[in-house]
């Protein structure tokens, strides 16, 4: 008998299931790896609950970009860190983490849509092999920025949507553009 993601899930949230489930995974070999899978899903899930009820009009829009994710073969590798933080000197020295700041480091999923919980006010700069144009929606508006750009995420803002964009970012229509793409993927930053 093989465990299903609906299993899991019922597991996850610590719902009544059959002690056969509980031994089914232990038996298998990389039942941790699925475990923390289960849990990965149920965050993720939460997460986008969450997201749906405070805001919708981010939800639609994440909902359009979803059906344009894709990932090409040669796709540049980028991430998302929070500027000036100093790994090296949050280690030799307690003093240089504030309360303004959190560490945040994201490598972003070509293809793939991820949704990244933080608590305090948050200045985001990206990494990236070549200048990738990132699409960002937020109550404030919409608008675009590039990896060269940075981003002050404020919680009292409420969530902000960034689709990144690989490729030519010709025409004013955001669908055309995500259709034209080599790849896109999406990062919601969600105020916990």
């Amino acid at each position: 008998m093989r465990l299903d993601q609906l299993s899991l899930d019922e597991m996850v949230q610590g719902l009544e299931v059959a002690d056969d489930n509980w031994e089914i995974l232990l038996r298998q070999p990389d039942a941790e790896e699925k475990w923390a899978d289960a849990i990965n899903r149920r965050e993720h899930l939460n997460a986008f609950c969450r997201l749906a009820v405070k805001w919708p009009a981010i939800i639609f829009k994440y909902k359009k970009v979803k059906s344009f994710t894709k990932k090409n073969i040669n796709s540049p590798l980028i991430s998302i860190f929070s500027s000036g933080y100093e790994p090296f000197s949050a280690v030799l020295s307690a003093d240089s983490h504030s309360d303004e700041d959190s560490f945040l480091s994201i490598e972003v999923k070509w293809g793939k849509q991820q949704i990244v919980e933080l608590d305090n006010v948050t200045s985001i700069s990206f990494k990236s092999d070549t200048v990738i144009n990132i699409f960002y929606s937020y109550n404030e508006g919409d608008g675009v920025i590039s990896s060269n750009d940075s981003w002050c995420f404020k919680p009292e803002e409420g969530a902000v949507l960034l689709t990144f964009v690989e490729g030519d970012c010709i025409g004013n229509d955001f669908e055309s553009i995500l259709s034209q793409a080599k790849s896109v993927a999406s990062v919601v930053l969600l105020p916990l």
